[in-house]
């Protein structure tokens, strides 16, 4: 038994230096794992993968290897064809081997392994899980703290301004009640008086003067304590509008429905009154009804009062509900007509003060959002509309495989922008000039036009969106001289990264000015060149029916961009960007 275990343990070593010395010599320079798709550097012989060298001779400002320092480019690397052969005996020698009672002593093993592993995830999850929930009890507990010392606070508040004004109250009380009894003692000096009957009429005179002015005084006499409104800071603060309704009487015969002035609150709605003097629906020709109307904004749930002011018994409802746009909420019976000709119409007129809130600040955040995500749709679609681009298409490339056979060019469909140039691309998928069937160029060429600066994009769409690549450049583009990127993408990548569908390439194209001012300008230079253009046909031919019907005709400048009236931010510029070889 004991040289069945030795033998076995020499194995294992052995089996362990052979595993090592394969990984050593498979391993990437770059990345530190077993390489894939392995290339050999002829300078020091080290396995790099082929993505990690491609991507770092890109990165890099010379060609050189990472290892050995030495100058060698992406072509001049070796493709060791027996990598795959060697990655399969490492996983030979990885399996276990031998007789059967090796296998079993190693099984054995294993399953030890696997109930050692077992056991600690097991305590490691449930030592998460604890730590998880001690960690949620605490972000809870203190979490009510705050709101519980938030609301003691505002406990407070509120009771201070109840006193307050509980003590203006009552020094009121003590006043009036000072005054009261001062009227009280002539009260019972005129009782006396007029009971002992005065013979004289200046006497009876005097007393009926001295109770008229006894009850002008007590008619005057009123505690000067306004209306208290209790502000919390856990409460939305109400916005407070003014609506004088005028021509009551006219109104009211013609039963013609007012409307205030359009307000708006703290959160971007449009509110508006509507009265009905003579009453509406049951209410006719018995009470005046009052309506709140949500004009634009938020539909949701508010809080709203209307009020008629009075120095001594003032009117006021106050109710809350879930309001939608353009129909009003309020009272069909809000106040007595009789009631309001006696005691609040004065010269005609009448105020009402009326006031909108949010019932609470979750509701108020929530209509915040709400508004929010309406303004960022409303500016998503400003933008859209406002786009500065004089081209922005897609464009089929076909017979790819064959052009990067063949190292040819190809070229798209000449495109028309809106202020009158004509652009194409030019794609070389095999590459051009000294990369050349390494990376594939893509250039971009002014057919016919005016020489201008602009923007542009080139976006080549893949198979899944996430792989596409875009990049963007600016330049200043003279006729028929190229311009764009001779690494664009390597060589491999487009032939086989899911690129290529049915032989074919669909690359996205967007051409703009940097600037709205520059496309104001850009169009003014091709408007001067077409008058200029039409005097001088005009003036060579001016008996050429064609010409006559062109100095007929007004130009009409393509002004579809006045409405796209926001700029774009400036592409960033590619260090691979070079003109493309004539």
């Amino acid at each position: 038994m004991a040289g069945e275990a030795s033998l076995q343990q020499q194995q294992q070593q052995q089996q362990q230096q052979i595993l090592q010395e394969l990984t050593d010599s498979l391993e990437c320079q770059i990345c530190l794992k077993t390489t894939d798709d392995p290339h050999l550097c002829p300078k020091c012989s080290k396995f790099f993968c082929y993505g990690c060298i491609r991507d770092w001779l890109q990165k890099s400002d010379k060609e050189a290897c990472p290892n050995c320092l030495g100058s060698v480019s992406l072509s001049e690397f070796v493709k060791f064809r027996w990598g795959n052969s060697i990655e399969s005996l490492r996983n030979l020698v990885t399996k276990p081997g031998g007789s059967p009672t090796n296998r079993k002593v190693s099984l054995k093993d294993e399953l030890h392994v696997a109930q050692g592993a077992f056991n600690a995830a097991s305590e490691r999850i449930n030592r998460t899980l604890d730590g998880r929930r001690e960690a949620l009890k605490k972000s809870k507990d203190g979490v009510i703290k705050s709101i519980n010392i938030l609301v003691q606070q505002e406990f407070r508040d509120v009771n201070q301004q109840y006193n307050g004004k509980l003590a203006e109250v009552d020094a009121w009380s003590d006043i009036l009640a000072k005054e009261l009894n001062k009227l009280e003692i002539s009260l019972y000096a005129l009782q006396d008086s007029i009971s002992k009957e005065p013979a004289s009429e200046s006497e009876q005179h005097q007393l009926q003067t001295q109770c008229h002015v006894l009850k002008k005084k007590l008619d005057l006499l009123a505690p000067n304590v306004p209306e208290h409104k209790f502000y919390c800071k856990l409460l939305p603060a109400p916005v407070v509008w003014r609506f004088t309704v005028r021509n009551f009487h006219q109104s009211r015969m013609g039963n013609q429905v007012q409307y205030s002035d359009l307000v708006r609150d703290d959160l971007g709605n449009t509110w508006r009154l509507e009265i009905h003097p003579n009453g509406f629906d049951d209410a006719r020709n018995k009470s005046v009804s009052v309506f709140m109307q949500l004009y634009e904004g938020v539909e949701g749930r508010y809080h709203f009062t209307i009020e008629l002011p009075h120095r001594v018994r003032p009117h006021f409802y106050e109710d809350e509900d879930y309001f939608q746009l353009r129909k009003g909420w309020g009272q069909n019976h809000f106040v007595d007509q009789k009631l309001l000709l006696d005691e609040f119409v004065e010269n005609d007129c009448f105020e009402i003060r009326f006031s909108v809130r949010s019932p609470h600040l979750i509701e108020k955040y929530d209509c915040l959002r709400k508004y929010a995500d309406k303004l960022e749709r409303y500016n998503s679609a400003l933008r859209e509309e406002c786009s500065v681009d004089c081209i922005n298409e897609i464009c089929c490339i076909r017979n790819v495989t064959e052009a990067c056979n063949s190292y040819s060019c190809l070229y798209s469909d000449t495109l028309r922008d809106d202020l009158g140039g004509t652009w194409r691309l030019q794609v070389f998928p095999g590459g051009n000039g000294d990369v050349k069937g390494i990376f594939a160029c893509i250039f971009l060429e002014l057919v016919e036009g005016i020489p201008n600066v602009y923007e542009f994009s080139v976006d080549l769409i893949n198979e899944s969106p996430k792989k596409c690549i875009k990049k963007s450049l600016e330049h200043n583009f003279q006729p028929w001289m190229p311009f764009g990127w001779k690494n664009f993408v390597s060589r491999e990548e487009l032939l086989d990264g899911g690129f290529l569908k049915k032989d074919a390439l669909m690359i996205r194209l967007a051409i703009r000015p940097p600037t709205v001012g520059h496309k104001f300008n850009y169009l003014r230079q091709y408007h001067d060149k077409t008058v200029r253009d039409l005097t001088q046909a005009h003036t060579k031919a001016p008996s050429s029916p064609a010409s006559s019907l062109l100095s007929s005709k007004t130009f009409e400048a393509p002004i579809s961009f006045i409405r796209k009236m926001l700029p774009r931010a400036p592409s960033q510029e590619q260090g691979s960007s070079s003109s493309a070889p004539k």
